[in-house]
């Protein structure tokens, strides 16, 4: 005799999963495009269905972050977190989210983590400048942009912050 309903099964599984990996095209497609609604309606869909998908996670706290929605960012990358503690872009973005929010100290540590695990990094010593910064730690700001400049050259963000932080400091350029 065969099994006919273990055969359905598994098709309707092998649909389902069809469905959650276009589910999870389409949303990040949508991100990619700045569609940001319908990245979050796309990725929200594939997190409820699997709430263990690190990249639906990482994705869908990119879509909210791009939305301007910090605390929905912030639970999705303390998700993909806990998922994957070690991931370096994860901590660079909750960081950002937690900056975002005006949660500068928490958003320092977690910078300083992402240095523990990948010192080069683009975007961390940049990042902590600017929460240095916006906490008044005028040294270590610029200590933090000289060397994201060291390592990333033409990082453009970088150059505007570090003439920002000079005049409003009165530090003369030393490339002048």
């Amino acid at each position: 005799m065969w099994p006919f309903g273990r055969r359905k099964e598994k098709q309707q599984d092998r649909e389902q999963e069809r469905e959650h990996r276009s589910a999870f095209r389409d949303g990040t497609r949508a991100l990619e495009d700045g569609r940001t609604s319908e990245a979050i309606e796309a990725l929200a869909a594939v997190v409820r269905e699997d709430p263990d998908n690190f990249a639906a996670r990482v994705n869908l706290g990119t879509a909210y972050y791009s939305g301007g929605e910090y605390v929905a960012a912030v639970r999705q990358f303390e998700a993909a977190r806990e998922l994957q503690s070690d991931a370096p872009k994860v901590l660079l973005n909750l960081a950002a989210a937690k900056s975002a929010l005006d949660q500068l100290d928490e958003a320092i540590d977690l910078l300083l983590q992402v240095l523990e695990i990948d010192p080069q990094m683009r975007d961390v010593h940049y990042n902590l400048a600017i929460a240095y910064w916006r906490k008044g730690r005028v040294p270590e700001a610029m200590a933090e942009l000289e060397m994201e400049l060291a390592l990333h050259p033409d990082h453009e963000g970088a150059k505007t912050a570090a003439e920002q932080i000079r005049a409003q400091a009165g530090i003369e350029n030393p490339d002048a």
